[in-house]
């Protein structure tokens, strides 16, 4: 059955995110199984979409601090009205955190066959608890989703829904060769990607780290990508990195380093990162352990602690991951194994009509 699905992120398209980039995987593999998908999001430049993906640009976004991060959003009511006309003729409206403000809500709030997917882990005040919940109680019937059991258990605070738990799903690159010693050159290349001036995804524990590693006699290359400016003498930036950029820093990558505080639901990162060959040491919060567990590759270090980051760096080090092994447990989250699950969802929506 060939559907028309509308797809809404609420952050914009301009800024790099997990969400945005789960949701733009997601319509290329439904492009990919037939469907004509349709992304709805903020956003004024274009971004790389599969082939017989329809992006529909709803122009600037502005910035809102919540969760220790900046989320950027449609919240002019013609972005809002504009974004709810565009439902037209849509079999399944998926819309990505329905209670945010601006366009995701008001066309949650629209759409007559409704999926929505939680991607946010955060403690609620109880003034935005309740706030929360009159958002919620403005949605019709729904089939919702949840990213993690973290994401999960705030929708549950906020809804009284019990999500379905379905994952981020990732475009599964190609096979890494087999390890020859280093991938990055003649000594281990440690990486780290993210916005390097957003406190809770920890740049500052890596860059401690890149300070202790020579005087505890770790001959190694620190190595950083994403947004932010970074002056540590210790650490090579190499700024924003569009997604084929990304792909060579992973694929160049021997260790990746996931120093995040906190806030994190899920932990795309380390997807990315097994999916590349890459092992990982990231921060002990729960998602992180999660996923490194399911995939039964890399380790945790105590959270914010650079001395702690050290020992568990330096005994994967010691006996390296082979690229191939990160890769197929990877394979778990690839859109073949995730997709399906979320045209479940679908198939439940249509039938609820």
């Amino acid at each position: 059955m060939t559907l028309r699905v509308v797809l809404v992120c609420p952050y914009s398209l301009d800024v790099p995110g997990g969400v945005g980039t789960h949701v733009l995987g997601l319509a290329g593999w439904l492009a990919e199984q037939g469907n004509a998908p349709t992304v709805i999001a903020p956003g004024t430049r274009r971004p790389g979409a599969g082939p017989g993906v329809e992006v529909e640009l709803l122009g600037p976004a502005t910035g809102l601090p919540f969760n220790g991060s900046v989320a950027n959003l449609a919240l002019a009511p013609r972005q809002s009205r504009r974004a709810v006309a565009l439902l037209g003729g849509a079999d399944v409206v998926h819309v990505h955190e329905p209670l945010t403000p601006g366009v995701a809500h008001a066309a949650a709030r629209a759409a007559s066959r409704l999926v929505v997917t939680h991607h946010a882990s955060f403690q609620l005040p109880s003034p935005l608890h309740a706030a929360l919940r009159l958002r919620a109680r403005a949605l019709g019937p729904r089939v919702s989703l949840a990213v993690s059991p973290e994401a999960a258990e705030t929708a549950v605070a906020v809804t009284g829904l019990l999500p379905t738990i379905v994952p981020n799903g990732i475009e599964l690159p190609p096979a890494p060769p087999p390890r020859n010693r280093w991938r990055g050159g003649a000594r281990p290349r440690i990486g780290f990607l993210g916005r390097s001036d957003e406190a809770r995804k920890g740049f500052d524990v890596f860059a401690a780290l890149a300070g202790l590693a020579p005087r505890a006699g770790l001959d190694a290359e620190f190595v950083a990508a994403g947004p932010g400016r970074v002056r540590d003498p210790a650490v090579q930036h190499l700024g924003t990195l569009d997604p084929e950029g990304r792909a060579r820093f992973l694929a160049g990558t021997d260790v990746l380093v996931a120093p995040n505080t906190s806030g994190e639901s899920f932990g795309m990162v380390l997807v990315e990162a097994l999916a590349a060959g890459c092992d990982v040491v990231a921060s002990d919060l729960p998602a992180f352990r999660r996923v490194l567990a399911a995939a039964g590759v890399g380790d945790v270090f105590e959270t914010g602690s650079a001395t702690a980051a050290l020992a568990v760096l330096r005994e994967r080090l010691g006996s390296p991951v082979e690229p191939l092994v990160a890769h197929a447990a990877a394979a778990r989250w690839s859109w073949e194994r995730v997709g399906p699950q979320v045209a479940g969802a679908y198939g439940e929506v249509v039938g609820m009509a």
